[in-house]
């Protein structure tokens, strides 16, 4: 492992604590009226949320752990199947992230928009497509926060909840664990790694409970413009995250695939 990688993956922890369960959902929680009041369980909520993906990633490493024992300890990407799907899996995305479609962009932003908009009221886009999504994604989560936060056992139900939905968009949590699949860590390093991973997903949210607990509703007006922010840009974002994903996994297809050719820009 060296400085780079290590560099690289909290890149990726960063990009992981802007989704929706590690920041969306804590910014909401602090938009309550009575969010001082629920402040612990706003942290059982991040706690229960990083050790849900702790405890997957250490599952996919303890797998590719035992994928590469069969291999005599060699590097999972080894496999020729593993190179030219990293190869041409990131090609594409890095393609998809890059043409320049605004359809394709404005898809996205609604659809994203649709979820990051939810539980919060004044949208402004009632009487169309995507403003019927966003009232239905706002009356939904309405009623999950509101119900989950009646007891603890709720609240750590919602942060599963939220962990489960993202799982088929964890890119670039998948990224870091074949980061850590493929160095000369021991099976305890490449955990306590990543456990610092997990960790530095809640930083961004840590930091507005923290401010929250130090200015009280004086922080609304910051709180409201990062919501709206968030919202205008999540379609860009997601694209942003398919690009550096896209081009992480190029960079190691081909690194691997043709680490001396003139025509490699990675060499």
């Amino acid at each position: 492992m060296t400085i780079a990688i290590y560099a690289q993956l909290a890149v990726l922890a960063l990009i992981d604590s802007t989704s929706i369960g590690t920041l969306l959902i804590p910014l909401w929680l602090l938009l309550r009226p009575d969010a001082r009041r629920i402040l612990p369980r706003i942290l059982l909520y991040l706690g229960v949320l990083a050790f849900f993906y702790l405890l997957i990633g250490i599952a996919m490493l303890s797998g590719l752990e035992w994928a590469l024992n069969g291999l005599n300890g060699g590097s999972l990407e080894q496999l020729p199947v593993i190179q030219w799907v990293m190869l041409l899996g990131g090609a594409g995305m890095l393609a998809y992230a890059l043409a320049p479609n605004p359809a394709k962009r404005e898809k996205q932003r609604a659809i994203v928009s649709a979820d990051s908009s939810a539980g919060v009221a004044g949208t402004g886009t009632a009487g169309t497509g995507t403003g019927a999504a966003v009232a239905g994604a706002e009356i939904k989560w309405h009623k999950r926060l509101s119900k989950a936060l009646l007891s603890p056992g709720g609240i750590v139900g919602l942060a599963l909840l939220a962990g489960l939905l993202e799982l088929p968009t964890m890119l670039p949590y998948l990224v870091a664990i074949r980061f850590l699949s493929n160095s000369t860590l021991a099976l305890p390093g490449e955990i306590a790694v990543l456990a610092i991973y997990c960790l530095l997903m809640l930083i961004p949210a840590l930091v507005l409970v923290l401010l929250r607990v130090l200015l009280g509703r004086r922080l609304d007006p910051l709180l409201q413009r990062v919501r709206a922010t968030l919202g205008k840009i999540a379609g860009e974002t997601l694209l942003w995250v398919v690009g550096i994903v896209g081009f992480l996994l190029l960079r190691g297809g081909l690194s691997v695939l043709a680490p001396d050719a003139p025509w490699n820009p990675f060499k």
